[in-house]
């Protein structure tokens, strides 16, 4: 049910983890989604650098009340407004 709500959610403000990648160089960024795109993420860090990390082929980690979610970017590739009015059905491939 969380993971329902979440595809749903407007992400802006979020902090999120890239866990995988397949490009190594964004594996381990963290910060704050500033803007969300189709096929992009900006992320501000901490280090008060913008990010842009691509939603194809990563695959990134938002914590909810203790709570662990995946973000399966190649399956997320939506506008925010898109994805709120979209219904989703379950596919069981994940290709990365």
């Amino acid at each position: 049910m969380v993971q329902a709500k979440l595809l749903k959610a407007d992400l802006h403000g979020a902090i999120v983890t890239v866990t995988k990648s397949k490009c190594p160089s964004y594996v381990g960024i963290k910060g704050i989604i500033l803007q969300e795109f189709k096929h992009i993420f900006k992320i501000i860090t901490q280090e008060d650098k913008l990010k842009v990390v691509p939603k194809l082929n990563n695959v990134f980690s938002l914590e909810i009340d203790g709570f662990i979610s995946y973000i399966y970017g190649s399956k997320f590739q939506l506008r925010a407004s898109e994805r709120s009015a979209k219904k989703f059905k379950l596919k069981g491939t994940i290709d990365l």
